[in-house]
């Protein structure tokens, strides 16, 4: 206003006389602007005596409405007294009235009244009851002093003070359920059902649970401290007797119902009757009691344990274990007893002389014990890693336990693959072919079993004796998917040479039939790298019909392959011989070896075993196992030998057996010769496989080195022993022995500065 004083004032004299009308209508306008109204006060003169009398009134009026006798109270006029003391600032006063009226009604008349209550059902009920009329009637005061909590507790500043509704449900907190008699009383009710649900009793499940949901609505702290921790304290020793004595009277499965019956019966309770977060927590207690303090007792009880129920396949009390143990940690050792127990079985298994005489039977024994465990591992366990993790690694120490497991394998493949096999449908061979793989995964020494399966494939390919090649193919194709391509490349060159063989000889039958002679030939020509043939220093002295058309062949061979050198081996061929004697006409099919004997006595009568060794070209036992074959296997002597025993010597002579016949017509001699190896020969494939891993480990080294230009020991050791282990295990020694003769030769060197390093040298 003294803007537009000082602005009219200087409008005024700037302007002439005609302006002055213009001047007074602008203070006149002024004066309007500035004119206020105030309110109209007048003096209210208080009763004092109208806020005690108000109290008085309230405190009657909340006593009436605790009690639920709401007859002849008006809400609007005690809502109006309420508002009346707050806007006078008394609602202090008005708060501590309406407490001490609560606190008056609960401990004078309510908690007396419910602590008299005789029967403990009938003194939970009426807690509850009470409880329940007491919450309508703190509704109905909320409703009453709700401008109290709206206007004065907002004010108030004080966070202790609570709204009426919310003080009168805590003041039933401190009178009735803290009351002594009430809190003893109430514990003692509760857990008294509760054990005498447990025994078997029936029980007012809906008066426990009104109950727990009165203490929860109070709050969840009050159902903590008031009943769930008793109650899992007595579930504690509750369950703890329980197991001590079922322990001593009951077997493993049965105490094993016994504990899964009552878990489910503990679930069933707390859903009925307790708050969600109680069952987890219970039913960790009643296992820890159960099943966690009695572990090692029922696995290891040797009558109906777990290794009882393994033995016994017993796959339903083995899921129930495992349900029950699933939610412990480690599963309380089932994982280690189930280790302990395959190893043991697998113990019995390679430490059984009737399973180390017969290599077919340990691998079959080797393929159901495997197959047992596996089955109860998917059936009883469910899978789970880690006792499946145990299981493997039980089943890799029981296939290495034998050194000889993957050669034992391999004549199982062996027999299994023959054309004699002749039990097996395809479907059959295929699970055994799977099942085979299975085991060869076990094995850490993979080369030894790809040593002996191609010295067995070999002789199966060139004897023909596969029963199908599909087959061969196929398990070669596994082995090739699980340990890489030159893992089996060899053994793909082999079946390489026998399908070029085959057109070979039947390109040379072409040109050998119009030539001379009527002698049917068959040649296999092998790549020497590709095959495990023992070569022979020494040749062998075939007949002259033999020899004729090997030199025809050669001359046709190397008309073709320039430059290429043939090697013929005797030893791994085979011969028909027709034969007469005076019972007959004979067939006999025998290796190329008998037949250069057999030969020799159509123009000898009598030869001595040197006489034959200096015209065959045969030596030691070679010679021995052929002439034995010829003369001390009944029902194939066609050789008599003198003196007569199963013994050769240099002395010994031999003739035709002039007497001999035989059922049939066709006459097949079989080498005398071990299919397991002896010592001597074990040891010397053991050194081959030796000498092959040198330059493996070696190159490993060099090619990690040459990726990582430096590295640490125990580094190069981990990196080695990853990338060949799909072929074997090399120990430590092994690879550190390798580095110093590759620092030698001056492909790495130890760092100065570092003698725990290694450095790559481009």
């Amino acid at each position: 206003r003294a803007r537009e004083r000082e602005r009219d004032g200087v409008v005024g004299r700037k302007r002439d006389a005609s302006g002055q009308a213009s001047r007074a209508r602008s203070r006149a306008a002024t004066t309007a602007t500035t004119t206020a109204l105030e309110p109209f006060r007048h003096r209210v003169d208080a009763d004092p005596s109208f806020v005690e009398t108000t109290l008085r009134t309230l405190r009657t009026a909340t006593t009436e409405l605790l009690n639920l006798s709401s007859e002849g109270l008006s809400y609007e006029e005690l809502y109006g007294k309420a508002y009346a003391l707050v806007l006078r600032k008394q609602g202090d006063a008005l708060y501590n009235t309406i407490s001490d009226a609560v606190t008056d009604h609960l401990c004078l008349h309510v908690a007396s009244k419910i602590a008299d209550v005789v029967g403990d059902v009938e003194f939970l009920k009426d807690l509850e009851t009470r409880f329940a009329r007491h919450r309508k009637s703190a509704q109905m005061l909320t409703d009453v002093f709700i401008y109290l909590d709206r206007v004065h507790l907002k004010r108030s500043g004080n966070a202790n003070l609570e709204p009426v509704g919310d003080l009168v449900i805590t003041l039933w907190r401190e009178c009735v359920v803290n009351n002594p008699r009430i809190r003893r009383r109430m514990h003692s009710c509760m857990l008294d059902l509760i054990r005498r649900e447990r025994d078997g009793e029936s029980v007012d499940r809906d008066a426990l649970q009104k109950v727990t949901s009165m203490l929860l609505t109070l709050h969840e702290s009050v159902y903590v401290d008031e009943f769930e921790v008793k109650m899992l304290d007595e579930t504690r020793s509750y369950y703890k007797a329980v197991a001590q004595k079922r322990i001593d009277i009951d077997d493993c499965p049965t105490f094993l119902r016994m504990a899964e019956a009552r878990l489910a019966q503990e679930k069933d309770r707390s859903e009925a009757y307790m708050a969600p977060r109680t069952t987890s927590l219970l039913l960790e207690q009643a296992r820890n009691q159960l099943l966690k303090e009695m572990s090692q007792s029922l696995l290891h009880n040797a009558t109906s344990g777990m290794v009882h129920m393994l033995r016994a396949n017993q796959i339903e009390n083995l899921r129930r274990m495992y349900s029950l143990f699933s939610t412990m940690d480690d599963l309380e050792g089932i994982p280690d007893v189930m280790f302990n127990h395959l190893k043991e079985i697998g113990k019995s298994i390679v430490n059984d002389l009737e399973n180390e005489k017969n290599p077919a039977q340990f691998v079959e024994e080797l393929f159901k014990f495997k197959e047992k465990y596996d089955t109860i591992l998917i059936e009883a366990f469910a899978n789970n890693r880690l006792i499946e993790s145990q299981c493997n690694q039980a089943y890799q120490l029981v296939a290495n336990l034998n050194p000889r497991s993957p050669e034992y394998l391999s004549l199982y493949l062996d027999h299994m693959l023959r054309k004699s096999s002749k039990d097996a449908s395809q479907s059959e061979l295929e699970i055994i072919l799977n099942r085979s793989m299975g085991l060869f995964h076990l094995f850490h020494e993979k080369d030894v079993f790809e040593n002996y399966y191609r010295q067995h494939l070999s002789k199966r390919l060139l004897n023909k004796r596969s029963a199908s090649d599909d087959n061969e193919l196929a398990f070669i194709g596994k082995l090739k998917d699980d340990c890489g391509f030159t893992f089996t490349s060899r053994m793909e060159g082999m079946f390489n040479d026998m399908l070029t063989s085959g057109d070979l000889t039947r390109e040379f039958e072409g040109v050998y039939s119009r030539g001379s002679g009527s002698m049917e030939v068959n040649v296999s020509v092998l790549t020497t790298g590709a095959w495990p043939l023992k070569v022979h220093k020494t040749p062998i002295n075939l007949p002259h019909e033999c020899e004729r058309t090997c030199k025809v062949f050669e001359n046709f061979y190397l008309s073709r392959h320039a430059g290429r050198k043939l090697t013929w081996q005797a030893n791994m061929g085979r011969a028909d011989i027709k034969a007469r004697f005076a019972s007959g006409e004979y067939e006999i099919s025998a290796s190329t070896l008998h037949m250069c004997v057999l030969m020799l006595f159509n123009t000898h009568e009598t030869l001595t075993t040197k006489d034959i060794s200096d015209l065959t070209g045969m030596i030691g036992d070679e010679l021995k196992g052929c002439l034995q074959a010829l003369s001390c296997v009944k029902g194939k002597n066609i050789l008599t030998k003198l003196p007569a025993g199963k013994d050769v010597s240099l002395g010994d002579s031999f003739q035709v057996n002039r007497d001999f016949s035989s059922k049939t017509t066709k006459v097949k001699i079989l080498s005398i010769s071990a299919k397991r190896e002896n010592d001597h020969e074990r040891s010397l494939t053991k050194s081959k496989i030796v000498d092959d891993r040198k330059p493996q480990i070696e190159a490993t080294i060099v090619r990690v080195m040459k990726a990582k230009k430096r590295l640490d020991h125990n580094s190069i050791v981990m990196e080695v022993t990853a990338q060949v282990r799909n072929r074997f295990m090399p120990t430590p020694a092994d690879i550190k022995k390798h580095i110093e003769t590759l620092i030698e030769r001056e492909y790495i060197e130890r760092d100065p500065s570092d003698r725990k390093m290694y450095v790559y040298l481009a």
